[in-house]
């Protein structure tokens, strides 16, 4: 979607003189080139944007362009600001987040505009002057084949904070007063953009909401390359289908441990309470379009070596396996052309491999053996930690500094394993001596059967933001978020999502009913450390 003005006016005669005559930001750490800007009136979405509601009303604001760059970096970065007409601005400010190997999305403005925020977001120079889509990845390799190490830093977080920077000069001059709260709004890349921010630059923003975080991302690019590498070792690729016929198991057999049977998998822990044997598929028939399979052997082995997640030769577990009630689908997908299945990588994961890791662009990942992705895995981890990686986000300071923290997560995430955010928020914990120490500042909470950001068969968030404004601005500290979303059949699931550590238990009443859950109590003290890295997945 481009955000360009439609010939139609409004309500707001005023805008196009007070959307002019912007002066350049001074950025201590980037030279600005040019600053544009011009008024966009009854701006009609399209009616499909991917993680957007429908019918929208059309929009009218402030279009502000910064384009910047970075010494010797020889990088353009766009920042782009959106300003709701005075009389609407709700004197907040709101920077978005991108995902995948984006840096940023237009899109992301559209909500926070319409809520009243000023909004902004920026393309971290990654989309090489608007040449490319960056979740190709082609940005994260020069053209002699080195690693582009500038970008990399971009998308870290350096152009987090000329973003925020550069938006606040703008939203000053355009109201003629600094906005009164600064928040991040971001999930999945945006998620781990949130906690780089906390970490790196603690007073940019009040409060951050950071949703299913890409913490990790050393890890997190060469494990939802995994099941492509799986099936092309195991000498079979396996049809949407039979996969799907695997989830459904998952599901039927860790179902009833909250106490009730609605197809939302509710214990965080699942991969030490739920043990599932891929093996007892073997033999079960599926249908498939027009025909009817039957499951394998070695099917049900590349799906437990899926679940179980990358692990050596010499059994050392590398990352997380896919979470428990997730679809297949999405790091594990294949298609049929011409009646012959193919394998379909996740883009990101196969861009993160193709351009950063090994940085061969003709590389044929389809047959990847597992020696050399052990090889790459080890690549990864040595390029992406100090970039990309958990280690470096200390985010104390955002404590010391006043800040909110607030993050939630998908159980049923496809991409991203939820374990590795709760493992942070332990980590955090343990530090800080106490749950109640580390909610005071930064609180996780958990979304049955949500898929990652979106999406998925459970009860989704519904108020994130202003439960984080809330907080901020209030002091109230959410103890549950309200969430809620239609079934297949037509039903309204409505449900309060928990606050970590505690879990979802059945009382009474419709699964489907708010109320018929509460939250258990938390531990009152640490518990020790679990491995959710372990191998529960019987092989």
């Amino acid at each position: 979607m481009a955000l360009t003005p439609s010939l139609l006016w409004s309500a707001f005669p005023g805008l196009a003189l007070q959307c002019s005559n912007f002066t350049p930001p001074i950025l201590p750490d980037a030279q600005v080139l040019s600053i544009t800007s011009h008024p966009v009136y009854n701006l009609t979405l399209p009616l499909a944007i991917p993680g957007l509601p429908t019918n929208l009303p059309p929009l009218t604001f402030c279009n502000v362009t910064v384009t910047l760059t970075h010494g010797t970096a020889n990088d353009t970065v766009f920042v782009t600001v959106a300003l709701p007409p005075r009389e609407r601005w709700n004197g907040r400010y709101q920077a978005t987040g991108g995902g995948g190997l984006a840096a940023g999305y237009d899109h992301s403005l559209v909500v926070p505009v319409l809520s009243g925020f000023a909004a902004s977001f920026t393309d971290g120079g990654l989309t090489l002057n608007h040449t490319i889509d960056p979740q190709s990845g082609e940005w994260g390799m020069n053209n002699d084949g080195t690693l582009n190490r500038d970008l990399m830093l971009n998308l870290a977080w350096r152009s987090i904070h000329d973003m925020a920077l550069a938006s606040k000069h703008v939203i000053h001059e355009f109201y003629g007063k600094p906005a009164n709260y600064s928040y991040w709004n971001g999930c999945s890349q945006g998620g781990r953009q949130g906690y780089a921010a906390a970490a790196k630059y603690p007073t940019d923003f009040d409060g951050i909401l950071a949703m299913a975080p890409g913490l990790s991302m050393e890890y997190i690019g060469p494990a939802d390359f995994w099941p492509v590498v799986v099936m092309a070792n195991e000498g079979q690729l396996v049809p949407p289908c039979v996969f799907d016929a695997f989830q459904r198991a998952i599901v039927e057999t860790c179902d009833p441990l909250d106490g009730a049977v609605d197809e939302l998998l509710s214990d965080y822990d699942l991969l030490l309470s739920c043990h599932f044997d891929p093996q007892t598929l073997v033999g079960t028939k599926v249908g498939c379009e027009d025909t009817e399979t039957m499951i394998t052997a070695t099917q049900a082995r590349i799906v437990g070596k899926i679940l179980d997640g990358p692990r050596t030769p010499e059994g050392n577990k590398l990352w997380y396996g896919l979470a428990p009630g997730a679809t297949f689908s999405g790091i594990a997908g294949t298609r049929s052309i011409n009646k012959a299945l193919v394998p379909v990588p996740f883009v990101p994961a196969l861009g993160w491999l193709k351009y950063m890791v090994l940085r061969d662009a003709n590389y044929d990942f389809t047959k990847m053996s597992y020696a050399e992705y052990f090889e790459a895995f080890n690549t990864s981890v040595t390029i992406g930690a100090s970039f990309l990686g958990a280690d470096p986000l200390n985010i104390s300071a955002f404590h010391s500094a006043g800040g909110k923290l607030l993050s939630w997560v998908g159980l049923a995430d496809e991409y991203i394993p939820p374990s590795s955010l709760l493992n942070y928020h332990d980590q955090i914990a343990t530090s800080l001596g106490s749950y109640s120490a580390t909610h005071e500042f930064y609180r996780v909470f958990t979304a049955p059967g949500v898929g990652h950001c979106q999406g998925g068969n459970g009860p989704q968030p519904l108020n994130a933001m202003t439960a984080l404004v809330d907080w901020v601005e209030h002091g109230r500290a959410p103890e549950t978020l309200p969430a809620g979303t239609n079934s297949a059949n037509g039903k309204v699931i409505s449900r309060d999502l928990c606050l970590y550590p505690k879990k979802p238990v059945y009382l009474e009443g419709r699964a489907d009913e708010e109320g018929s859950f509460a939250c258990e109590e938390a531990p009152t003290e640490l518990e020790p450390s679990v491995d959710r890295c372990a191998m529960i997945i019987m092989m």
